[in-house]
Formats: structure tokens, C-alpha cells, sequence
């Protein structure tokens, strides 16, 4: 690997630069590509009460996403783990619903309570009752559940907490793009302005979670 120069990394990306309010053409001066790339998610806010840990990771993309001006694989970098804390706002929602109990319904006999305490507790014992064909009980339905990314929109659903065409429309795109990039298949560039839309989508989603 090529040893760089600071001087060097502190240098505006030209690819970055190319980037403007007007679309592609014509190049921006440093400072200004760098406000307008932060303007583009400056309102992602996220409302109160969001879980502690989907915050920080959520802020640290919007963080991270200034960068891109520097290095433009950033935009790549921040739109990957946009799709990865979708997955880790689920969980954190979940944790908070379910408030240490969850609840199967097995083809045959009564309810069956379980203790949980962290996620990966969930993940064991849906894992289990999956495999003997039994249900999550969320409000009066009972969904496939198995603590998988699948499972955790299945429950979000029916707990009313994801709702409308728009917000299926957001999940399903996210979904897909998350699963291509935990298992990979080949490279893949971000544009700033892809990366740009998926943490805004991500924000709408994680807003949607916690109301």
C-alpha cells in the first residue's frame, strides 16, 4: 500500500467535487462541496426516545458521510453500514417491546413464556421454537419469527410499528440491498447522492420505529 501524505488527505477528492446542486458537471470549490454534501442529510434527525445504541451508530454515519468529500469511497462505506444499522435498529426496537419476555404459540397446547435478556437470547430460543413449527405471539397474531431480518419486519408489522405502502416500498429495497451487502458478491461503488438516500430512508424507518 502506498504510503500517502497528510497534505494529501486533507485534499479534496475531484470525484467528490464533481457532485453539485445542479447534478453532474461543472466542479465545486472544496468548501462549498463540503457544506452541500452535509446539507444533503442535515434534517435526518432522529426523534426522541430512539434506543441509545441506534443513535450513536446512526449519528456517526452522519458523521462519517462529511468524509466523503476527501474520499469518495466513503459515500460506499457510510451507504453499507446504513444498511447494517437497519438490521440493529430492529433488534434495539425489539429488545424494548418485548421488555424481557417473549411469547410462542406452538401448533398444539398453551402459550410457552421465555425469558430473554439480549438479543442473542432471542435469536437462541426462536431458533428453537422455529424448528418446532411454533409462532411469535405480537398482539392478538402470531408470525413466523426465527430472529432473523425476515422475521424481525414480519414482527415490526404486526406490532403496528411499520405502517403504509411507502415505508413496505423503503424496507423492501433496504432489505434487499442489506442482504447483498453481508453476503457479497462482487464490488460496488456508492454515489453520494445513493448514499445520501439510504441514510435518509434509514432515518425515516428508524423514526417509524419509535414513532
Amino acid at each position: 500500500m502506498e504510503i500517502r501524505p497528510l497534505a494529501e488527505l486533507r485534499a479534496a477528492d475531484n470525484l467528490s467535487l464533481s457532485f453539485t446542486p445542479y447534478g453532474l458537471g461543472g466542479r465545486l470549490e472544496p468548501e462549498d462541496a463540503a457544506e452541500f454534501q452535509q446539507r444533503q442529510i442535515a434534517d435526518c434527525d432522529l426523534t426522541d426516545g430512539v434506543a441509545a445504541g441506534t443513535r450513536d451508530s446512526f449519528e456517526r454515519l452522519r458523521a462519517v458521510f462529511a468524509y466523503g468529500v476527501l474520499c469518495y469511497d466513503v459515500y460506499t462505506l457510510v451507504g453499507d453500514q446504513a444498511l447494517l444499522i437497519y438490521e440493529q435498529a430492529l433488534r434495539d426496537r425489539f429488545m424494548e417491546w418485548c421488555a424481557g419476555t417473549i411469547t410462542f404459540r406452538p401448533p398444539y397446547g398453551p402459550d410457552v413464556p421465555l425469558t430473554v435478556t439480549s438479543y442473542d437470547d432471542v435469536k437462541k430460543r426462536a431458533g428453537k421454537m422455529t424448528r418446532e413449527r411454533s409462532k411469535l405471539v405480537v398482539n392478538a397474531h402470531a408470525v413466523e419469527f426465527n430472529g432473523m431480518l425476515h422475521g424481525l419486519r414480519l414482527w415490526a408489522r404486526a406490532a403496528g410499528l411499520l405502517r403504509g405502502r411507502r415505508s413496505r416500498t423503503v424496507e423492501d429495497a433496504l432489505a434487499q440491498l442489506r442482504n447483498h451487502v453481508a453476503h457479497p458478491s462482487g464490488h460496488h461503488v456508492d454515489t453520494p447522492v445513493e448514499a445520501a438516500r439510504t441514510v435518509r430512508d434509514l432515518a425515516e424507518l428508524i423514526n417509524q420505529l419509535w414513532g
